[in-house]
């Protein structure tokens, strides 16, 4: 695993979180961070809890978990960052 992979137990611990969390790459790292807003600038948002909610559920199964933290992981590298 590297600091930009994005984990099953990253999203299963976002989706229980607060409404305002979110996973978000800074300093090359992916970690969950509590008041995210589209105004903040401390780094590149990678999913919210509610898009998170929206494309899988609040309780989703391991194998959906670590397809969407596949998929996430693949965005955040071909973004570049």
């Amino acid at each position: 695993m590297t600091a930009d992979e994005v984990t099953p137990d990253q999203l299963r611990a976002l989706l229980t979180a607060d409404e305002t969390a979110a996973l978000v790459l800074t300093g090359g790292q992916v970690t969950q961070v509590t008041g995210w807003t589209d105004d903040s600038l401390d780094g590149l948002l990678v999913v919210d809890r509610a898009d998170l909610h929206a494309r899988l559920g609040a309780d989703s199964d391991p194998t959906a978990l670590r397809d969407a933290a596949a998929a996430l992981t693949e965005e955040v590298r071909l973004r570049g960052a």
